[in-house]
C-alpha cells in the first residue's frame, strides 16, 4: 500500500472577494460530494447511492470507466472515509477538515494498492494531481452553494 496526500487551506486570508467557508459549509460540501462525487471528482462519471447506513452511505461509482462499490462513512464535522475492498483493488480515502495557524484546512488522504516501482510513483502522482483538483472543486462548488443560500445536506 502507498499513501498519497495533499491538504489545501480552505480560506484565503488576501481573498476578501471570495465566500468565506466555516466548518459546517465545508461539512455540507463534504456530504454532497459523498452522495453525488461527478461535479466534484473528474475522473468520476457515475455516482449512485445505493444504500444508506446510520454513519454513511454505499455507493457505485464509474471511476476512469470502471464500476465500482465504494462504502462511506462519516464522522460529523471532521472527516468522510472511502473505502473499496474487492478482488481489483483496495483502496482506503479520507477527506479531513482540519485546522493549522492560518484557520481552516482540507486534507485529502489515500491507501492504495500502488506498488514501490516508477510506474507506481508515476500513478501515485498522477494520482495526488487529480485529488488536488477535486480539493479545490470541492471549496469552488461549496462556495458556490452557500453564496446562492442553499440549504446545507444532512446526513
Amino acid at each position: 500500500m502507498r499513501t498519497i496526500a495533499a491538504t489545501v487551506p480552505v480560506n484565503d486570508p488576501g481573498r476578501t472577494d471570495q465566500v468565506h467557508l466555516d466548518r459546517d459549509d465545508l461539512w455540507a460540501g463534504l456530504l454532497r460530494k459523498a452522495q453525488n462525487a461527478v461535479p466534484f471528482v473528474p475522473a468520476i462519471q457515475e455516482c449512485t447511492v445505493v444504500q444508506r447506513t446510520a454513519d454513511g452511505l454505499v455507493r457505485e461509482v464509474v471511476i476512469h470507466g470502471e464500476r465500482v462499490r465504494e462504502e462511506v462513512v462519516f464522522h460529523p464535522k471532521w472527516r468522510v472515509s472511502f473505502s473499496r475492498h474487492d478482488e481489483r483493488a483496495t483502496w482506503l480515502i479520507h477527506n479531513d477538515i482540519g485546522e493549522d495557524e492560518t484557520g481552516l484546512t482540507l486534507t485529502f488522504s489515500a491507501a492504495v494498492d500502488l506498488d514501490e516501482s516508477e510506474e507506481g510513483e508515476l500513478q501515485a502522482e498522477r494520482m495526488r494531481a487529480g485529488y488536488l483538483v477535486a480539493l479545490q472543486n470541492t471549496l469552488a462548488l461549496t462556495r458556490e452553494s452557500v453564496a446562492a443560500g442553499r440549504t446545507p445536506t444532512t446526513h
